[in-house]
């Protein structure tokens, strides 16, 4: 289950971002750390060296990273690749936050869910994800998608959350229909992924889809 975050890739800003001037109180959040963001099935948290291993699990599946602009990662890539979460988690100010997926029944790390703040200006965030192959199909990632847009939108106050994913993924299509996204259009040659162009679909939430959200931060 994996839905495209575009790491690496620099997010078009206003003038107004830079620094965080410009922007409403709410858009000048300078971060939060630690996370931990708690749903019935499974847990958000900051990533620890010592996940490297469990991160293996996605990072280094061809399967699980089809689509996605990542890997596959040996074993010690992965141990960097989490190392340099951990590093961008303590930034300030904060404009990322990819955060371990805990299966709550098991304590497991089984995959990762990452938020970037597109533009503090216009409140903006992007979402992806990625989960293990064996824990596919349990609802994981619309549980843990659906804890990142709130916490976009609560306490980050961001007014839009996005996300693009895979037309050949109708896994992750499902996901972001399920929490509420709206299919906005196709971008063609979006992505290169593994030496291909890929299309994406473009889904996005507003706080006024959100009825809990919309008087507070419309």
């Amino acid at each position: 289950m994996f839905v495209s975050f575009r790491r690496g890739r620099k997010p078009l800003r206003s003038p107004g971002d830079a620094g965080g001037r410009g922007g409403s109180a709410r858009g000048r959040v300078a971060g939060v750390h630690p996370v931990v963001l708690e749903g019935a099935s499974v847990l958000l948290r900051e990533f620890r060296s010592a996940d490297a291993r469990a991160a293996s699990a996605w990072v280094g599946d061809p399967d699980a990273v089809q689509f996605v602009p990542l890997g596959p990662l040996s074993a010690a890539q992965a141990v960097d690749y989490v190392e340099q979460l951990i590093s961008e988690a303590k930034r300030n100010p904060r404009e990322g936050y990819t955060l371990a997926v805990v299966e709550r029944s098991t304590g497991d790390v089984v995959g990762s869910a990452a938020l970037g703040i597109d533009s503090r200006v216009h409140r903006r965030a992007e979402i992806g994800y990625i989960l293990r192959r064996d824990r596919w199909g349990r609802g994981y990632a619309t549980e843990a998608a659906n804890l990142l847009i709130d916490f976009a939108l609560q306490q980050l106050g961001m007014h839009r959350v996005w996300a693009v994913c895979d037309p050949d993924n109708p896994a992750s299509v499902r996901v972001l229909e399920k929490c509420g996204m709206h299919c906005e259009g196709r971008l063609r040659d979006d992505l290169l992924v593994h030496g291909s162009w890929r299309d994406s679909l473009l889904y996005a939430t507003v706080a006024a889809d959100r009825p809990e959200h919309r008087e507070r931060y419309v």
